[in-house]
């Protein structure tokens, strides 16, 4: 349920804001279950709504210098969820994608013991992403977690096809050359990679 008449939410708010945490618990408990019933309609997940639903509650304690000037904080609280939660669903997907590249292009055993295996690939292509130059890794991201198209990553970022197409190329560079040199058996990785590359 919403919050509660009896309390003054614009002045619970800016007690929030000022750090107060029992005033910060006060508005967890008015209104997590709602949320948290809102943002299970969406994921169909239990425990991905009690990540999802956490992470809301932290990130606007550690932005809570931010409160005083929200008018509409129910408004505001669902949209920052709605947005988080669609962020945690595509990053669900992608993981999901990767996996099935490796599933088809490497000899992995359906063995749950080698779960792991496909996990750490998955980590060496995040720490070879991360390395990227900044305006690389942006390209590489919208790339390949958001599936645009180099003209489409082109328009916003006011460059041309070619320079975004150069910058997609010198990055799956850059990450074949990490992962060559942080796994074994890789190959089909770096193949799945290329294969869902926007042209």
């Amino acid at each position: 349920m919403p919050l509660k008449v009896t309390y003054n939410e614009p002045e619970l708010l800016d007690q929030v804001a000022q750090g107060d945490s029992q005033a910060f618990s006060r508005l967890f408990h008015a209104y997590h279950q709602e949320l948290a019933d809102y943002v299970l309609r969406i994921t169909k997940s239990l425990p991905m709504t009690e990540e999802i639903v956490q992470d809301v509650f932290i990130k606007i304690w550690t932005r809570r210098e931010q409160l005083g000037g929200v008018n509409n904080f129910r408004a505001y609280l669902f949209i920052s969820s709605r947005n988080h939660t669609f962020n945690i669903m595509r990053e669900e997907a992608r993981k999901a994608l990767l996996y099935q590249q490796w599933a088809a292009d490497i000899p992995f055993s359906e063995d749950p013991e080698h779960a792991p295996d496909r996990e750490r690939y998955y980590l060496i292509i995040e720490d070879a992403v991360s390395l990227l130059a900044p305006q690389q890794q942006k390209v590489w991201r919208m790339s390949r977690e958001e599936g645009l198209k180099h003209e489409e990553i082109a328009q916003r970022m006011q460059l041309s096809r070619e320079t975004v197409k150069r910058h997609v190329s010198l990055a799956l560079a850059a990450i074949s050359k990490y992962v060559k040199c942080h796994a074994r058996n890789v190959m089909g990785i770096l193949l799945g990679l290329t294969q869902v590359l926007p042209n």
